[in-house]
């Protein structure tokens, strides 16, 4: 598979969703693999660098509480998180992988992640 689309409606807001999947000290939480995770600036934006088991990925577009796109530079591996509100306590999540290559996906990431981060964001 050379990208791969995974779409998720998980009932919190998305003021809400967008700052938990962005903050850094929440991505071991909902997936799994990436230990635990840093980034090189106070404020997250274009630019900055998350650091974890997957290697370092780059913001590479920004739109706060909307859309965040990730980059693997040494990988070619790019990833995007698309946060769009169906009403105030209600959000449509949509992950893209790709490589931006052209190549096969590696490891396409499972949609139990997404299954898990529902869960957390809805207790």
């Amino acid at each position: 598979m050379k990208t791969q689309e995974i779409r998720i409606i998980i009932n919190v807001s998305q003021d809400k969703l967008f700052e938990f999947t962005i903050e850094p000290k929440n991505t071991s939480k909902w997936i799994d693999k990436a230990g635990i995770e840093t980034v090189d600036t106070e404020q997250i934006g274009l630019g900055t660098k998350y650091v974890n088991n997957y290697g370092v990925l780059t913001v590479t577009d920004y739109d706060r509480g909307i859309f965040f796109e990730l980059t693997n530079e040494g990988t070619q591996y790019q990833c995007s998180y698309s946060h769009r509100k169906i009403d105030e306590k209600i959000t449509e999540l949509t992950y893209f992988e790709c490589m931006l290559d052209g190549s096969l996906l590696i490891e396409p990431v499972n949609i139990n992640r997404f299954k898990k981060l529902k869960n957390l964001m809805e207790e």
